[in-house]
C-alpha cells in the first residue's frame, strides 16, 4: 500500500497531462470558488465530469505555479476533490487517488497547517472506502507522532482507539515457516478471520497473491453467498466449517472442489446485502455482509453501524459546506466494454525465441498463432484487433506494450511457446505481471525476457514502483478465464492436455501495460508431441477459439461488475 499511495496512478497522471493543454492560468481563489460551488450543489455532484474538470484545474495550477504561496492549499483541495468524487462514485480507484493526492501534499508540505488534515482524511478514505484498517492506522498514528500539537490529533487518537480492537491479532508465522508467497505458484488461501455485530459482519480471507473471485448470492429459505477462488489452494490449517452464529451469518465453509478452484460459502441467517473487495499489501479478500440495503460505506472500525460520511470544508475556507451525499454515479472515465485488443506474437527477427525439434522457431509459431487469434477475435467478438508485428521483425519488449498503450487497447495478449530442458515437460499455462519468487516462474520469465535469473531479481525491485499502474486484479481475472477456456477447449479434442494453471511473473513484455494483459504459453515447443501440435493449423485454430472464449467470458464478467 505504501508504494500504491506514494504515487498518482495512471488516471490522475493522465488528467495532469490533459491539463497541460489548457492555455490559460487561473488563480487559486477562482478555483477554490468553483470547489465551493461544486461541494454545495448536490445536482452538480451527480456528474463525474464536473469533478474531473475541477481536478484538471487544480492539477494545472499546481503544475504551473510551483512557488505560489497557496500551493499547499491547492494540493490539499485536490485531495479533497478526489475524496468527494470517491464518495459520490463509490469507486475504489477514486479513493486510491484521493489517498495518493493527500500523501503527496504531506510529502511536499510537511510543515503546512493542513498536513495533519490531509493525513486524517487520507486515513478516513483508507478506513471507509479502501477497507484497509492497517493503512488507516499508519496514517492516524503519523498524526499523533508528527503533529501532536495539531488540531487533528484528538480525532486521530479517537479513530485509533476504534480501529485497534478490530485489527487482526492472528499471530505471524514463525520465521522458519514463511508465508506461501511464491507468487509464481497458485495463490493460497492462508487464513479466514471475521468480526461481527447484529447488522454487520466482516469476513477477511488472507491470501498469498491476487485471486479471481466470482460471487453469487442465493435467496430463499437457505440464503447464502458463495464464490469460487480460481486456481487457488487452501491451507490445511483452515477448518472446513467456521461458525460465526450471530444475527447475520451462521458459518463460513470452504472446500477445494478441484485443482481449478476453491469454493467459499457464507451461510446466512437471513437475506443480506454484501460487498466484496480485493485488497493488497498483504493480499486479502474482504467480504462485508450488511443487514439492510445501504449505499453508505461501511467502516472497518465499527461492527454495527455505517459511518456517516462528511465532507466539511476545513479551516482554509473558514466556513462549513453541506455534506456530500453518497451518490452512486456511473463511471464516465472509459467507455464500457472491449473494443480494441492488441495481440502480440512473441519474439521475432533476430530473436528466434525457443527452438524445438527440427529447428522449429518459437517466433514463427507465435506469429502464425497471433494471426489466427486476431482473425477469430474479429470474427467472433466483432472487435478491432491489431498485431504488434505481422511479419518476421524484431521488436524491443517495451515497444510492444508501448504500442498497445498508444492505440488505446482494452486488452493485451502476448502469445508464446514454452520450453524446458526436460523434453518430456508439457502443458499450457497463462501468466500475468507480478513479482515472482518462484524459481520455475522466474526461469520462464528470464527466458522470455532474454535475461538472466539475476536480472529477473533486479526487475522485482522496480516493479514495486510500477505495481500501482498494472491492472493486476483485472489481468488475473483475464488470465483465469483464458486458461480455463484453453484447457476445456483443448481437452475436448486432444489427449495429454496438462493444466499448469495461472501464474505470475515479472515479464518485460507485460511491463508498462495500462490495460489488462496476459502472456499465454500455449504448449511446450521443446516437447516433440506439443511441438508438432504447435505447427498444426488445426491446433492453432483450436487454441485461438479457446482464447476468444476466454476473452468473451472475461468481457461478460466485467460487464456484470459494471452493471452491479
Amino acid at each position: 500500500m505504501k508504494h500504491l499511495i506514494a504515487k498518482l496512478t495512471i488516471v490522475s497522471l493522465t488528467i495532469v497531462l490533459l491539463s497541460v493543454s489548457m492555455s490559460y492560468s487561473e488563480s487559486y481563489d477562482s478555483i477554490r470558488a468553483e470547489y465551493r460551488k461544486l461541494t454545495t450543489s448536490a445536482e452538480l455532484q451527480k456528474k463525474r465530469i464536473n469533478w474531473e474538470q475541477l481536478i484538471r484545474r487544480f492539477s494545472r495550477f499546481i503544475q504551473d505555479n510551483p512557488n505560489d504561496p497557496s500551493l499547499d492549499k491547492a494540493m490539499y483541495l485536490l485531495g479533497r476533490t478526489w475524496d468527494g468524487l470517491s464518495l459520490a462514485s463509490g469507486s475504489y480507484q477514486d479513493a486510491q487517488e484521493a489517498v495518493a493526492a493527500y500523501q503527496q501534499m504531506v510529502e511536499r508540505f510537511s510543515s503546512s497547517s493542513l498536513a495533519d488534515d490531509a493525513l486524517f482524511h487520507a486515513g478516513r478514505s483508507a478506513e471507509n472506502l479502501l477497507h484497509d484498517p492497517s493503512t488507516a492506522q499508519q496514517l492516524f498514528q503519523q498524526i499523533v507522532t508528527s503533529y501532536s500539537t495539531g488540531d487533528m490529533v484528538k480525532q486521530a487518537k479517537s479513530r485509533l482507539a476504534e480501529i485497534a480492537p478490530l485489527t487482526p491479532t492472528s499471530p505471524s508465522p514463525p520465521d522458519n515457516k514463511p508465508f506461501d508467497e511464491n507468487v509464481g505458484s497458485a495463490p493460497t488461501l492462508q487464513n479466514i478471520r471475521f468480526w461481527s455485530g447484529p447488522e454487520y459482519t466482516r469476513i477477511v480471507l488472507d491470501l498469498s497473491a491476487p485471486v479471481v473471485a466470482k460471487p453469487v448470492a442465493l435467496k430463499g429459505s437457505n440464503p447464502r453467498i458463495f464464490f469460487d477462488l480460481m486456481y487457488t489452494k487452501t491451507s490445511p490449517s483452515i477448518a472446513p466449517d467456521i461458525p460465526i452464529l450471530n444475527g447475520l451469518v451462521k458459518q463460513v465453509r470452504t472446500a477445494q472442489n478441484s485443482v481449478e478452484k476453491t469454493r467459499v460459502v457464507i451461510d446466512l441467517n437471513k437475506q443480506a446485502d454484501y460487498r466484496l473487495n480485493l485488497l493488497k499489501n498483504p493480499y486479502r479478500l474482504v467480504v462485508d455482509i450488511l443487514g439492510a440495503s445501504t449505499s453508505v460505506g461501511i467502516s472497518s472500525a465499527s461492527t454495527s453501524q455505517a459511518i456517516t460520511q462528511d465532507d466539511d470544508i476545513t479551516n482554509i475556507l473558514n466556513e462549513q459546506a453541506d455534506s456530500i451525499p453518497v451518490l452512486h454515479i456511473p463511471q464516465e472515465q472509459h467507455d464500457e466494454g472491449i473494443h480494441l485488443i492488441v495481440v502480440d506474437a512473441g519474439h521475432g527477427g533476430k530473436d528466434p525465441g525457443a527452438v524445438g525439434p527440427g529447428r522449429i522457431f518459437e517466433k514463427q509459431v507465435t506469429l502464425e498463432l497471433a494471426k489466427v487469434v486476431a482473425e477469430e477475435l474479429r470474427s467472433k467478438l466483432k472487435v478491432k484487433v491489431l498485431l504488434t508485428r505481422s511479419d518476421d521483425r524484431f521488436l524491443e519488449l517495451k515497444e510492444r506494450t508501448a504500442y498497445a498503450n498508444k492505440v488505446g487497447a482494452d486488452l493485451f495478449i502476448s502469445l508464446h511457446a514454452n520450453a524446458s530442458r526436460n523434453a518430456k515437460a508439457y502443458g499450457t499455462e497463462t501468466y500475468f505481471l507480478n513479482l515472482s519468487k518462484n524459481d520455475k516462474a522466474a526461469e520462464v520469465a528470464a527466458r522470455e525476457n532474454g535475461t538472466s535469473m539475476q536480472d529477473v531479481g533486479n526487475l522485482e525491485a522496480i516493479l514495486f514502483d510500477l505495481m500501482a499502474n498494472a491492472k493486476i486484479n483485472e489481468s488475473s481475472r483475464l488470465a483465469a478465464e483464458v486458461q480455463q477456456s484453453l484447457i476445456k477447449g483443448l481437452r475436448s479434442n486432444y489427449s495429454n492436455i496438462r493444466d499448469l494453471g495461472v501464474k505470475q511473473g515479472p515479464f518485460h513484455v507485460l511491463l508498462g501495460a495500462t490495460m489488462p494483459s496476459v502472456l499465454v504459453e500455449a504448449a511446450f515447443i521443446s516437447n516433440p508431441r506439443e511441438a508438432k501440435r504447435l505447427t498444426s493449423e488445426t491446433f492453432q485454430k483450436r487454441v485461438a477459439a479457446a482464447i476468444v472464449e476466454g476473452v468473451k467470458h472475461y468481457s461478460a464478467s466485467i460487464d456484470q461488475v459494471a452493471k452491479r
